[in-house]
């Protein structure tokens, strides 16, 4: 891999919200962190290009500084604590260590391990979104056992949804993602968990995939995206689904529930079920 840049800018508890939002509406992907020694946030965007962060930096301000690969790619033992118990049927573990992977396979017989480390694209299973996507797949997985299914995973990030599916029984998996160095990522976590040739990763725009035709609606679509672009989707979805499919949708705040409900309601896709973890959301809708 290659040198990453990181524009960042410190930000004061009160404010966290308003940039949040910010960045949000925006669709820039983004990290927050905060020392406890400091009384400030750090917000933190990750490109593969200088341009991309001098760009931040002459908007936004605050400071840009390349990261080497030895600097920012996970090293071994990081994560070992993120432990998430999704259903009866996955566990997914931010340790990479065989050994800890062996041992949780042996004490959680009947459970799909997941090894997801902390990696710069999206989703290790710790995010409250992914989380909450987890939990219906998992759902919907049981109703389908025996049975030939499909998914299509919008803003596949790096690619948990879209392995836990294919480890769940998936027969046709499409992985959509704009992000190149999330795709980088995905491929890499598909050969690892040995379901490589079970996903097609696709780089490319989840509202231009939607517009097009499709000879295959699918299962399950899974859209793990902000609330703006569930927006435009929703009135594509039915097209793309099969006549008993399901949607799973999450990516927005508890404060843009009403607004994603009354969206999905009007695309004949009402929310039958919603989870909230901290100020995130997630939704199923079957058809």
């Amino acid at each position: 891999m290659e040198t990453v840049y990181r524009w960042s800018k410190f930000i004061a508890e009160d404010r966290l919200d308003e940039w949040e939002h910010r960045f949000i509406s925006e669709e820039i992907s983004y990290v927050v962190e905060k020392s406890v020694k400091r009384s400030r946030w750090v917000l933190s965007v990750y490109t593969t290009t200088e341009d991309e962060a001098e760009k931040l930096l002459f908007r936004f301000g605050g400071s840009v500084d390349p990261l080497a690969p030895a600097q920012w790619q996970p090293s071994q033992g990081l994560g070992e604590e993120m432990l998430l118990r999704v259903r009866d049927s996955i566990l997914v573990t931010g340790s990479e260590n065989p050994a800890v992977i062996d041992r949780l396979a042996s004490e959680s017989p009947g459970r799909i391990v997941l090894s997801f480390p902390p990696q710069l694209a999206f989703g290790t299973g710790g995010h409250p979104t992914t989380a909450g996507c987890l939990r219906f797949l998992a759902d919907f997985a049981k109703t389908r056992r025996g049975r030939l299914w499909s998914v299509l995973d919008l803003g596949c990030g790096s690619g948990i949804l879209a392995i836990a599916a294919a480890k769940l029984g998936a027969t046709r998996v499409v992985a959509v993602e704009n992000d190149g160095m999330a795709l980088i990522y995905a491929r890499e976590n598909a050969v690892r968990h040995g379901v490589a040739d079970l996903i097609d990763f696709v780089e490319g725009d989840a509202v231009a995939l939607m517009e097009a035709e499709t000879e295959h609606p699918y299962d399950l679509i899974a859209a793990n995206l902000f609330s703006d672009l569930l927006e435009v989707l929703f009135p594509r979805f039915p097209a793309h689904l099969a006549a008993d499919g399901e949607l799973i949708v999450s990516g927005f705040l508890a404060t843009q529930a009403d607004s994603v409900s009354r969206q999905a309601a009007a695309a004949g896709l009402p929310l039958a079920a919603t989870v909230r973890r901290g100020k995130w959301m997630a939704g199923r809708a079957p058809r």
